[in-house]
C-alpha cells in the first residue's frame, strides 16, 4: 500500500516527467521493432497484443523512474538493529522523539526559539506556545547538570554543555531535548558545525539507551534548519547514520532508530541510494 501511496506522489509530483518518460519508452521501443522487422523480413512484431506490450512496458518504465521510496530499513551488520529513515511526521511515531535545541535550552518564542523551528513547533504543539511547562520539567532535569550564566539579549542565561539532554514529557509522549547548538548571546542566532554535531549525537545516544527501554527513538535531520550547518540533505542524514552505526556498534542503543526526514526534502534524496550506501 505504501509503495503505491509513493509512486502516486511520484506521478502527482512529476507529471510531465512522467509522460516523457512513457514516451521515449515507447519511442525506443517502437524503433527497435521497426528495424528488427525492416532487416529480418520473415520476423513479424505486430498486430493489438504487441501494441498492448510495448504501452505496458512503456508505463512501467515511466512509472519506474518517477517512483521513490518514502521509507528504507537500512540493517546495521552484526546487531539485532535496525535505521528506519523515513519521510513523515516526527509527532505522529511511536516512542521517544529527539528535539534539538540551543545550549540554553530557550523556551520563548521569537528571537531565541524561532516558531517555524522544530523546537518552535514543539513548544506550540505540545504546550499551546507556553514556555512555563518546558522550563519547569528542563529545570528539574537538568538540576545537577554544571552550567553557565551568560548575559544575554534575550531568553535564558544558564548555558549547559553540548550533548546535554532533558527529558520532556507532553501528552503522555516523551521528548529527548538536546542541545545540539550554540547560540550567540546578543541575536540569539543559533551556530554549530560538525564537530559540535558529532559530539551532540554521541551524547545522545547514550541517554537513549538509558530511556528507551527497547522502544524505538525519532530523530530529526538535526542540522538541517536554523542551526545553519550548511552540509547538503544527504551528507547530513549519512553523518547521522554514521553516528548511529558507531555507537550501536560499540553496545546496542535500542532495536530501531529512526529518522525522520521533512517532506520538503523529498527531492535531494533518493532514499534506495542512502539504503544501498550502507548495505551490509
Amino acid at each position: 500500500m505504501q509503495q503505491l501511496k509513493d509512486l502516486w506522489q511520484g506521478v502527482v509530483r512529476y507529471p510531465w516527467k512522467t509522460s516523457g518518460y512513457i514516451f521515449t519508452a515507447f519511442s525506443v521501443l517502437f524503433t527497435i521493432i521497426k528495424g528488427i522487422t525492416h532487416f529480418i523480413p520473415g520476423f513479424k512484431i505486430e498486430g493489438p497484443t504487441a501494441f498492448v506490450i510495448v504501452i505496458l512496458v512503456s508505463l512501467c518504465f515511466g512509472l519506474k523512474k518517477v517512483w521513490k521510496p518514502s521509507t528504507v530499513d537500512i540493517k546495521v551488520a552484526n546487531t539485532n538493529t535496525i535505521i528506519e529513515v523515513l519521510f513523515g511526521d516526527i509527532f505522529t511515531q511511536d516512542g521517544i522523539r529527539a528535539i534539538a535545541v540551543t545550549e540554553f535550552f530557550d523556551s520563548k518564542l521569537g528571537k531565541p526559539v524561532s516558531d517555524k523551528s522544530l523546537h518552535g513547533i514543539f513548544i506550540k504543539k505540545c504546550f499551546g506556545g507556553h514556555s512555563e511547562p518546558f522550563d519547569k520539567q528542563v529545570e528539574v532535569e537538568l538540576r545537577g547538570v554544571t552550567s553557565t550564566n551568560v548575559a544575554k539579549s534575550e531568553g535564558k542565561s544558564k548555558r549547559y554543555p553540548i550533548g546535554t539532554s532533558a527529558l520532556i514529557t507532553a501528552n503522555q509522549d516523551q521528548y529527548l531535548a538536546f542541545a545540539f547548538a550554540k547560540a550567540d548571546p546578543n541575536t540569539c542566532k543559533a551556530y554549530s558545525d560538525v564537530t559540535m554535531m558529532w559530539v551532540a549525537l554521541n551524547q545522545l545516544w547514550q541517554r537513549v539507551r538509558i530511556e528507551s527501554g527497547g522502544h524505538p527513538f525519532n530523530l530529526p535531520l538535526v542540522g538541517s534548519g536554523l542551526s545553519g550547518l550548511g552540509l547538503p540533505t544527504r551528507d547530513l542524514l549519512n553523518l547521522i547514520i554514521l553516528s548511529a552505526i558507531t555507537e550501536t556498534k560499540a553496545k546496542q542503543i535500542t532495536p530501531k532508530i529512526r529518522i525522520v526526514l521533512h517532506r520538503d526534502r523529498f527531492d535531494d534524496l533518493d532514499l534506495r541510494e542512502v539504503q544501498a550506501n550502507w548495505k551490509a
